[in-house]
């Protein structure tokens, strides 16, 4: 026995930081803090006024929230957690009849990000780790109060990353300058063995930029997941009819903005496009870059608030890319003195046989340094 008390004891680790799970279902509490218990200091609140009550008396580094709940939301809860808790990580876990609530959010007082039930484990930790991350490197660096600053917040918490395009096709990447100038934007999802991806261009929209940016994305992931049958004119028809229910009113006058869908059929390799003033890329079987252009009108909320869709298809596909009409444009400088360069879709004729990871280093490497980028690549097994 004495030999036994003499042994040391084992020790816990200590955890650096601490979250907050809100939500007003019991088991749901449970099964979070029995799925985190191990990584952080879990707290869990079955209100939005038990929250708040402990709140002032923890210190919570990251609090997610159940939108859905009785007498307080989640955003509401969020909108009164700011003016005296403003440094705590701001998640939100929400279905798609959310997305008004969302947006409030957003442009009220910012998310850090949003996310979809049901929600995944690992998915989940590797959000509040990257978060914490974050959170922990601007502690160090100097305060800027910047006007981009929401269209940032913004970008992260609505925009897919590339780690999701990843874990969906494995060899693809993402592009994207997140910055308060970029007027571009994108999104994508899985669903039935397709990849759904979109590439929108505001424009001059700058007034109301934030709110419809997030606003589109929001609504694709709704009409996406709730289709029964992917079509790309139908999927931007019904964006269409949801923008103008939603802006037409505005007291910013909304200019023209230029919005396509693609499914990816990654079983076929079939791609179906539909859009306005862009074009999609793609290698067939043979290493050709082949072009679908999209139809010629740009979507006006106005002038041209039900445009006629057209669909375009195309079979054998290897790698499919959305790029931005700015990056189509540049010229790539050439390594011999007696070019200037080779357009941006020459450059990309030569990179046929490289993987997704080489194409993304080589471009950036050589895109100059415009800071509104946006290009999305995926190739097909």
């Amino acid at each position: 026995m004495e030999l036994i008390l003499q042994r040391p004891q084992k020790k816990e680790s200590v955890k650096k930081y601490s979250v907050m799970y809100v939500d007003d279902e019991p088991v749901n509490l449970r099964i979070f803090q029995h799925a985190f218990k191990r990584d952080y200091n879990v707290l869990t609140a079955s209100s939005g006024f038990e929250a708040l009550e402990m709140l002032s008396e923890n210190k919570v580094d990251l609090i997610i929230t159940d939108q859905q709940m009785p007498k307080m939301s989640g955003v509401d809860l969020l909108a009164k957690i700011v003016p005296k808790h403003p440094n705590i990580i701001r998640m939100i876990m929400t279905g798609f009849s959310d997305i008004g609530a969302i947006i409030r959010a957003v442009n009220e007082f910012g998310l850090d990000k949003y996310l979809v039930k049901p929600w995944d484990r690992d998915q989940l930790k590797a959000e509040f780790d990257k978060a914490l991350e974050k959170k922990e490197s601007e502690k160090t660096a100097p305060k800027t109060a910047d006007v981009g600053d929401s269209m940032l917040k913004l970008n992260e918490s609505i925009l897919p990353s590339d780690k999701d395009l990843k874990e969906l096709i494995s060899d693809s990447f993402v592009l994207f300058d997140n910055n308060a100038d970029n007027s571009y934007g994108y999104w994508f999802g899985e669903k039935q063995g397709k990849l759904a991806m979109a590439c929108f261009d505001i424009g001059d929209n700058v007034n109301v930029s934030l709110a419809v940016k997030s606003y589109i994305s929001l609504s694709l992931s709704e009409i996406v997941y709730k289709s029964d049958k992917l079509d790309s004119a139908e999927i931007l028809g019904k964006l269409y009819v949801k923008i103008r229910n939603k802006f037409e009113g505005n007291d910013a006058p909304m200019k023209p903005m230029d919005i396509s869908m693609a499914i990816i059929d990654l079983n076929s390799k079939e791609i179906s496009y539909s859009g306005s003033n862009q074009s999609m890329y793609y290698f067939d079987t043979e290493g050709k870059l082949q072009m679908l252009n999209g139809d010629k009108e740009a979507y006006h909320i106005v002038e041209n608030n039900n445009p006629k869709l057209s669909v375009h298809t195309a079979n054998g596909v290897t790698k499919a890319y959305f790029i931005s009409k700015n990056m189509v444009n540049q010229i790539i400088p050439s390594n011999d003195s007696s070019t200037e360069g080779v357009s941006f879709l020459q450059y990309m004729r030569g990179m046929t046989d490289a993987s997704m990871n080489e194409q993304f280093e080589k471009i950036t490497k050589q895109l100059s340094g415009e800071s509104s980028k946006c290009m999305i690549g995926v190739k097909l097994k």
